[in-house]
């Protein structure tokens, strides 16, 4: 991957634009379907345009949207990659100040832990949780989610007590805000896992919080699209690890029919 700051030959200002819009629209289709491949191909298709164009904030989009996609393809060495070039990115650009920027930055540090490494990825749920706590963003779905993030990578480092309050206060933001309850199922159940690890004699409590988190999943709020399927896809390995197949199951065969097959 060629890095866009070592492009001697740009001019300070962009040649063009890459259309941004038009490309996370075609990244949605793809995701429609669960097509990765195609996905893959499209992200690399836009970034090489990006860069032609000498483009670093349609770069910058492109190259978070790269984020999630190497996570759910387990591309490791395109994420590290990745991640180097949207940090040069961010300070260039300016948006490592911007409210969009902590969004990015909560994306990278989320990788960083996919990949095992939670530790190196907390500078930059903090570096996020800044801009958000500055511009008064501590009832938002945005700052709900750099939460439930950063509970993972607490989760993973054994700070427990940290992570479950994370959880507890991202799983409330979301139940007030009222229209993902999809998140507050995601978030239920890490908080199953985070419970079951530090204790699992903890059994009571677990099947609790996975009781809510199911009734959550089947909420008649929840339209079922592709972000549907992407959260059940989520959840089953979940429910499955606490003997709930029949859940599972029933999970993984909803998110087939929405995503038309299988991949």
């Amino acid at each position: 991957m060629e890095n866009v700051n070592n492009c001697e030959t740009c001019p300070k200002e962009p040649i063009g634009r890459i259309n941004v819009s038009r490309f996370i629209s075609t990244l949605d289709d793809c995701f429609k379907t669960n097509d990765l491949s195609a996905a893959d191909k499209l992200v690399d298709t836009w970034a090489t345009e990006a860069r032609a164009l000498c483009d670093d904030m349609g770069l910058l989009s492109v190259l978070n949207e790269s984020l999630g996609l190497c996570r759910r393809t387990n591309s490791y060495e395109k994420a590290m990659a990745t991640i180097d070039e949207v940090l040069l990115l961010l300070k260039s650009t300016g948006m490592n100040e911007k409210v969009s920027g902590a969004t990015i930055y909560v994306n990278l540090a989320t990788t960083l832990k996919a990949f095992g490494k939670p530790e190196n990825g907390l500078e930059y749920y903090s570096a996020a949780e800044k801009i958000y706590l500055e511009n008064d963003m501590q009832s938002t779905f945005e700052y709900s989610a750099l939460l439930n993030n950063r509970a993972s990578a607490f989760c993973e480092l054994k700070r427990y007590d940290e992570a479950e309050l994370n959880l507890l206060i991202a799983t409330e933001i979301l139940k007030e805000e009222g229209n993902h309850d999809g998140e507050v199922a995601i978030g239920l159940i890490n908080l199953a896992h985070c419970v079951y690890d530090r204790n699992e004699k903890d059994t009571a409590r677990v099947e609790d919080i996975l009781d809510e988190a199911w009734n959550y999943i089947n909420s008649p709020r929840q339209p079922h699209d592709a972000n549907y399927a992407f959260i059940i896809s989520k959840c089953a390995p979940s429910l499955r690890y606490f003997n709930r197949f029949d859940e599972a199951d029933a999970l993984e065969a909803v998110a087939k029919v929405i995503y038309g097959g299988d991949r």
